[in-house]
């Protein structure tokens, strides 16, 4: 076992590392920004939107065309895919779109399978991160990723980059019909790995990722504003907080 230590605080006896993946090892204003922007694109050309809505719709999904930046305060930040799903098929409603959410499921679906066949060309490492992962997998430690995102797509993200083998299990959307919050997908991950949730740290960059951690059990998370949150807001959520990965000692 391994003891995480900051300039504040420290968490001993660890043997078992999560980590989500947007915005905690991968950039996910670039990755979520263009699935944004796509999927946009195709609800504007499917129901025959005017195009002049592009950045309001974007901005409907948490992102802003302008800035590049998803939104501390957006649905794609605050929620699991179903749930965007929901809140966004209210929001097309203004523009004379009726449609399921099954229906918008599939649009969704339908333009991550064109972004997945480009998606190198829109993933970032987040550099500190990945030293900090590699040193863990050298000291043993078991890890693994836990995700809103689809197995599919982060298994792609870890072949691209080499780090297929830095983690014993990836779990995402599909591996549960439980949202990430529920604890299920966690739990999953536990599961998979034989892991004691009280010596797992999970690491994530949103208040999702420390629910979802709670929810199976797991005491400590560790929240980085790497993502689409800064620190003083992190901090109203766990007493486990960094900047980045690179302020964080392995001991």
């Amino acid at each position: 076992m391994i003891s995480l230590k900051s300039k504040d605080w420290q968490i001993s006896n660890v043997e078992t590392v999560l980590f989500d993946k947007d915005g905690t090892f991968i950039d996910l204003h670039y990755f979520w920004g263009k699935m944004t922007e796509l999927r946009v694109q195709e609800i504007i050309k499917r129901f025959e939107i005017s195009p002049d809505n592009f950045e309001k719709l974007c901005l409907s999904l948490g992102y802003d065309v302008n800035s590049k930046k998803m939104l501390s305060d957006g649905i794609t930040a605050l929620y699991s895919r179903s749930k965007i799903i929901e809140i966004f098929k209210g929001d097309l409603v203004e523009y004379g779109v009726s449609i399921t959410e099954v229906e918008l499921a599939k649009i969704f679906d339908y333009v991550s399978e064109i972004f997945y066949q480009d998606m190198a060309k829109y993933t970032r490492p987040i550099e500190p991160a990945i030293e900090f992962i590699k040193q863990l997998h050298q000291k043993g430690l078991k890890l693994g990723v836990v995700t809103s995102d689809s197995v599919v797509s982060t298994e792609l993200t870890l072949k691209k980059f080499g780090w297929v083998d830095l983690f014993g299990v990836v779990v995402g959307r599909e591996s549960s019909s439980e949202t990430k919050e529920s604890g299920a997908l966690t739990k999953i991950a536990l599961e998979k790995l034989s892991a004691n949730p009280k010596t797992t740290v999970m690491i994530g960059d949103a208040p999702m990722d420390y629910i979802s951690a709670k929810n199976a059990g797991i005491d400590n998370t560790i929240l980085v504003a790497t993502g689409q949150i800064d620190t003083e807001e992190l901090k109203q959520t766990s007493e486990f907080v960094l900047t980045n990965l690179s302020e964080m000692e392995i001991v």
